[in-house]
């Protein structure tokens, strides 16, 4: 297979033996320690490919079967552990140093199989009062699965995602009332009656209880901007009243504020049927210069009853240097698509720039990993955002929404993010909070949602169950995304309809460190600067309608 990373124009500039850190920095300054990062690089592989096989994707992957990885992971994984201890604690370079701590860190979280979001726990142990806060996030979990894949609508059955993009699109009020009530049963099994010993309500507390003794996702976020958990809040704060500001005074119900603002995605959505999802994603990355194809990225796109009722991106296999040659990750995209339409292909897209943002990697193995949480989701949003913008409309659907429309569209999504993050910053400040109650004033307040109280509507998101805190990474992402977008336009040029040199650029000088290099010191790098939300103000300011002109009087005539 050709070098991936050579692509468009950029082959020279990554390729070369003279381009940036060549390939002295892809190899350990030990030799001994080169022995056990490639053993680590072994380990890692079949670590992510059982997990690949537990997907449901495959059956086998290059030649071998579950069972012949899974012994292969056991044997490779005890060398490595042994390995690991023997390696000299003195005397060592700091790069070893460094990726010593990192192979040591990341070994922790592997798990040697087992589908990812998609636990063998059950839902029906949720309200067990007994459970260990682990297996209480497992169960929850467990209920996205087996519950929120398979939510009752008109006689049949549709999963959480479909039921997000039909909140978008369903004319009928009536209709899409009863698409937000088909959420009822999930809602009551994650928070109950919204008692305080709900199981969300105990995990919560489970929770923050852990920050407490090791940091939160909140905690890194601040950190990877650097910036302390207070400022973040006061930025979220700061963007909701953005929001609030340029969105009128109008009070919605919950089930009419996505309504109120898809239009667009109602005007556009018969452009893009579900067949047509994969094309389009795969024409825009092209035209960024990053073929997904010929990368070898693999896709699980198809709904099934037992998968995990989101939609993400992971590893196949990890790029590394073999033979003085690069052989390039391979990730693969899951997600339940029972349906078209721009909601989704967004997300879509937004899978795709983490496969951009992993396949771009090229480093030593110890550092082929993911970067930041933060960083990971903020960078997927860079050309994500682009697909409501009209220009990039007009060249991948060959029709377009009116940029207010699109604007709103976008943003009012992004928002939903922010309050989700300022929801989490506070239940973890405060895990006691009644839950419905803070979910209510925030979007009462912000995104001008009328309360109900009575619906645990917030609990609709994976991850506010698997990962309690990430979906800061979302929220105040998108501070991020919108910094990258407006420097990478200022600097290079618009993307929004391609540019062959935005994945070769962006893979030299943002995206081919992986997990080596801290989110805050990156950025000011790229920058120049550090980090500021005004960038997403200024965007969520677009959304102000423009003040009518005022023509001036006509001249009045001299008395005589």
């Amino acid at each position: 297979m050709k070098n991936l990373l050579c692509l468009g124009l950029t082959c020279s500039l990554l390729l070369s033996p003279k381009s940036i850190g060549a390939d002295v920095g892809l190899v350990a300054d030990s030799k001994e320690v080169s022995a056990v990062e490639y053993l680590y690089a072994d380990v890692s592989d079949a670590n992510t490919i059982l997990a690949t096989i537990d997907s449901g994707l495959l059956s086998s992957y290059q030649g071998k079967d579950r069972a012949a990885w899974q012994q292969f992971y056991r044997d490779k994984d005890a060398k490595l552990a042994t390995e690991l201890e023997r390696l000299p604690t003195s005397g060592l370079s700091s790069r070893d140093t460094r990726a010593i701590a990192a192979m040591r860190k990341q070994m922790k979280a592997f798990t040697g199989g087992g589908a990812i979001f998609s636990p063998a726990a059950k839902c029906q142990d949720a309200p067990r009062k007994d459970l260990a806060y682990p297996d209480l996030k497992a169960a929850l979990v467990a209920c996205f699965v087996e519950i929120g894949n398979s939510l009752s609508f008109e006689g049949g059955k549709i999963n959480r995602v479909s039921a997000l993009d039909l909140l978008h699109e369903t004319s009928d009020p009536g209709r899409r009332k009863a698409v937000f009530l088909a959420f009822v049963p999930l809602w009551r099994a994650i928070n109950g009656s919204n008692e305080p010993d709900s199981p969300y309500r105990r995990m919560i507390a489970g929770a923050a209880a852990e920050a407490v003794k090791n940091g939160s996702e909140i905690d890194n976020a601040a950190r990877d901007v650097g910036v302390d958990p207070p400022q973040v809040e006061r930025w979220l704060v700061q963007i909701l009243d953005a929001w609030r500001e340029s969105t009128g005074d109008v009070m919605v119900e919950p089930w009419d504020f996505r309504f109120q603002a898809g239009e667009a995605d109602r005007l556009l959505g018969t452009y893009i049927p579900r067949e047509a999802l994969q094309p389009i994603n795969n024409r825009y990355y092209r035209d960024l210069g990053a073929d997904l194809e010929q990368m070898g990225t693999l896709y699980d796109l198809a709904p099934r009853p037992d998968k995990a009722a989101l939609a993400y991106t992971e590893f196949v296999t990890h790029g590394r240097l073999v033979d003085g040659a690069w052989k390039p990750t391979v990730a693969r995209v899951s997600a339940p698509y029972e349906r078209g339409g721009l909601f989704v292909l967004n997300e879509l897209v937004h899978e795709n720039g983490h496969v951009v943002n992993i396949t771009a990697i090229r480093n030593r193995p110890a550092f082929v990993d993911w970067p930041s949480d933060l960083f990971a989701e903020a960078f997927a949003d860079v050309p994500a955002w682009s697909t409501y913008e009209p220009v990039w409309q007009r060249r991948y659907l060959g029709h377009e929404a009116p940029e207010q429309l699109s604007l709103r569209a976008l943003y009012s999504v992004v928002m939903l993010d922010v309050a989700w993050s300022l929801f989490e910053l506070r239940m973890f400040r405060a895990p006691t909070t009644d839950p419905n109650a803070l979910w209510t004033e925030i979007t009462g307040r912000y995104l001008h949602v009328v309360p109900h109280p009575e619906y645990s509507w917030w609990a609709v998101r994976v991850q506010l169950a698997d990962l309690p805190g990430y979906m800061v990474n979302y929220g105040f992402g998108a501070i991020l995304t919108a910094e990258m977008r407006k420097h990478i336009a200022e600097t290079a040029g618009s993307f929004d309809t391609g540019d062959s040199r935005w994945y070769g650029r962006l893979s030299a000088h943002l995206l081919r460190y992986g997990s080596e290099r801290d989110t805050r010191s990156l950025m000011q790098d790229f920058l120049g600067r550090s980090v500021s939300p005004q960038a997403l103000l200024e965007q969520i300011h677009r959304l102000k309608p423009e003040p009518p002109e005022v023509s001036a009087p006509p001249p009045t005539r001299p008395a005589t």
